[in-house]
Order: C-alpha cells, then structure tokens, then sequence
C-alpha cells in the first residue's frame, strides 16, 4: 500500500488536503480505458476535441480566480503570477482547439507514376508528468496540442499540486472530454515510472529536472515509449557592449525571481561586457534588494517562499560557496516576511566566481543570479555555452543583426532579443543538451503527438 500524500502550504507550512496515491489495479484500469478510448470517435471527432478544448477554456475562465488562490496555496507563488498562470493556460486551450481542425500530413506523387501519402496519427495513451512550480499552464501547455492531435492522457501530477490538478481535470470532463479519454493519477515518482514503463503507454511527456527526465528515459527504454522532455536549465542574459544597461538589469532582476527562481528559465547568470561590470554590480545590488519576499496573497509582494526545506537548503549551500570561491554581493538570508513560518529568502548576487564553479554550472532552483563578465562577443557565447544546459538564453544589444548573429551561436532551445520570459503557444519551446529534447506549442507541439505513416499506392499502373 502507497503512502497518502501530504503536501503543505510553502508560506506558512500548514498541511494541505491529503490524497491518496494510484494502486496498481488502477493505473492498469486507466490505461486500458485510454487505450480503448484511442479506437471510439474521439481520434477521428475533430470537432468534438476543438469544442471541448473551447469550453475547458471557458470553465477555466470562469473560476479563475478560486484557481489563482489554489494555486498560491499549492505553489507559494504570488498572486499576480497566479493569474498569468491562468491566463497562459486559457491561452493554450484556445490555441490547440483551432489547431484540432487542421489536417497534418502530405501526399505527392513519386517519379514512378504512383502516390505516397504521409499520414499523421494521433500517438495514443500519452503520460503526463507535470511538475509542483508551474502546475496548470505545462500540464496544458502539453495536454491541449496532444488532444488536438486526438491521443489520450493519463496525468501524474506532483504530489504538491495533486488538487489544483484535479480541479482542472475535473472541469476538462464537464468541457467534455470524456473520463476515458483523461485520467488524473496520483502519485510519486514510483506511479510515474509505472506509468511509463506499461506496456499500453505510447509517449510521455514530463517537464522537470534533468535528473527526474533521466529516469524517465531509463523507464522509456523498455517498452520504447516516446519521451518529450522539458528539463533543467541554466538560462543566461548575454548584455552587449552596446546594450541598454538599466533596461538589462531590470529583465534580469525580474526573471531571477520568478516563481522564486524555481523555474527551469528563470535567469540565472547575467554576463555583461567588461565596460559595464562596475555599472551592472551597482545597478543589480539595487535592484535584487528592492525585491522582498512576502506573503504570496498579497498584491505587492514580488516573491513567495522556496517550496521546501530540502530547496531552501541547497540554494543556502550555494550561497556559502559563492561566498568562498567569489563573492556574495547582496541577499542570500532566509526571512520570515509577515511573520510566516515558510521557506523564504531574499534574493542573492554572486560575482568572480570561475565558470567551471558548481553555482555557474549546477541548475541551483532558487533566487540566485550569477553576475559575470566578458570582454568580446566571442568570449560572451563561450561563457554561455559553458554548462551542460540549453534551455532559454537572452541577448541584449541595439544591433539587431549583432544580436541575431550571437542568438545563432547559442546553444539554447529559445533565445530572447533585447527581452526575456516571451512565452507563446504559436511558438514551440523545449531544450537541448540537458535541457531535454522535444518541442511543445505550436504545429510541431501538435505533431510531437503524432506518428507518421507512410500509405503507398499505385495510380494508373
């Protein structure tokens, strides 16, 4: 017998509703019923999957707001990201329900006189592994493109934000898609291997740490299930020589906290060119300092609380040896803001430290930002490339063609110019290197829950 669940409250570690985790007959229930559902009507009814991804869009629209407080009760994230989360998620089913009415695929004919026709078919039972830090908008940032393309889904939600998951599968069911069709099972890492590794299960799609994707490839591998992999990242802001400063700095402060910096894009390492060191450490001091922690129901407060102990640990051990290999500039001191009892810590600055240090080349998960600096564009994309990630990266210049011609050198799945955090369900996202593999949003986020089929046939022969 599993274990119950037993979340709490990041901001004042009060416990949360305790759920109770899948058994193995119902992981195999689910499973089967998923891979009946892909032979009814609901592969082939691309009105049904565009209706019912449009009316998901409504209810959650409708109860934004209880979502939005869900959400800062599971996640510790202030309120205002809260509602960005929900928005996105909106934004994401809108977006896919159009997409459910395109035909994918291609036919041409081939020199003999005969006609190949490519055929794009839904991929079947798809598992959905969704992480605690962004929990609505990347388990529907995946879900919408997976059911435009007619597959089916069993969800494993972090155990975290197991309720906020079920509210949301709950109100995907009242939009219309049928139980059989999308299961939500709770559990921990132990469900999600199950999960993978059945025999019925056709793809999985996790977004996570590099560590938790590695482990779901080694369950991949014995019934080749098809992995999308949004992993771990150590995003960098490249600031030119010819940059805007204070413009720089500002993104940069912002993306280092958001979520508390546990996100896989938060920035993490801002590099600036040698001319602006002593202006960017002054400029970023300032900054990070004015962004305090708080209770995450308030309107002003710019970030929540870590999610555990165990993360506030880690992000305190990278302090201390910032500290002994460079240099701490500001921040790094857990608070109570308000008088609560959570994991919370003001945001740090590091500086000098060695690019092979483990704080430049380790996916630290908290409000850390790495001040670094360069003295050639060359150096600057060097510098960047110099850990195992490639997630997101940002280039910062007035020279649009300078910027493009450094963005292409980057080896990183989205690179952002003379911005940073520009998110779009038109544009498909995901990471190389350890950073993942695989794309979601977009066409190719549709066809990444497809398989394609080869149909030959002779026409006049």
């Amino acid at each position: 017998m599993k274990p119950p669940l037993q979340p709490v409250n990041p901001a004042t570690l009060e416990p949360l509703e305790i759920a109770e985790q899948a058994t193995d007959a119902q992981i195999d229930e689910a499973v089967s019923e998923a891979t009946r559902a892909m032979r009814t009507g609901w592969p082939r009814d691309h009105r049904l999957r565009a209706q019912s991804l449009n009316a998901w869009a409504d209810l959650l629209s409708d109860h934004s707001s209880e979502l939005a407080d869900d959400l800062v009760r599971e996640t510790g994230k202030p309120i205002g990201e809260a509602r960005k989360e929900i928005a996105g998620a909106i934004d994401s089913l809108r977006f896919n329900a159009g997409l459910a009415r395109l035909p994918l695929g291609r036919a041409a004919g081939l020199p003999d006189g005969s006609e190949a026709h490519l055929v794009r078919e839904p991929v079947g039972p798809t598992v959905f592994i969704t992480p605690w830090n962004w929990p609505v908008l990347l388990l529907l940032r995946d879900l919408a493109p997976a059911f435009a393309a007619g597959a089916t889904a069993l969800v494993k939600p972090a155990p975290q934000t197991t309720h906020i998951t079920r509210r949301v599968i709950a109100l995907g069911h009242r939009a219309g898609v049928p139980p059989e069709v999308l299961h939500v099972l709770p559990g921990d890492a132990e469900v999600g291997a199950e999960l993978v590794a059945h025999p019925d299960t056709r793809a999985v799609a996790i977004t996570g740490s590099t560590e938790a994707g590695q482990a779901v490839m080694r369950a991949a591998a014995a019934t080749m299930t098809r992995p999308l992999l949004e992993l771990g990242g150590k995003a960098s802001m490249l600031v030119l020589a010819d940059a805007d400063l204070e413009s720089a700095v500002e993104a940069a402060a912002r993306a280092a906290v958001i979520t508390s910096g546990q996100m896989c894009m938060a920035c993490t390492r801002m590099l600036v060119h040698a001319r602006h060191a002593k202006d960017a450490e002054k400029l970023l001091r300032e900054r990070l300092s004015a962004l305090t922690p708080g209770d995450p129901r308030d309107e002003s407060t710019d970030l929540g609380p870590l999610i555990s102990e165990a993360a506030v640990t880690k992000v305190l051990n990278a302090v201390d040896r910032a500290r002994e290999d460079g240099r701490v500039l500001v921040g790094g001191q857990q608070v109570h803001p308000d008088g609560l009892r959570g994991h919370f810590l003001t945001p740090a600055l590091v500086s000098e430290l060695d690019p092979r240090s483990p704080v430049v080349q380790e996916d630290i998960f908290g409000p850390l930002l790495s001040l670094e600096v360069f003295d050639s564009d060359e150096n600057a994309v060097e510098l960047a490339n110099a850990t195992p990630f490639g997630l997101a990266a940002a280039v910062w210049t007035r020279d649009l063609t300078r910027g493009f011609a450094v963005a292409r050198e980057l080896q990183s799945g989205t690179v952002w110019l003379n911005g940073y955090n520009h998110s779009y369900a038109e544009m498909p996202s995901g990471g190389v290197r350890m950073s993942g593999m695989g794309r979601t949003r977009g066409i190719e986020g549709v066809e990444q829950f497809t398989e394609l089929k080869h149909v030959h046939f002779p026409v006049g022969l």
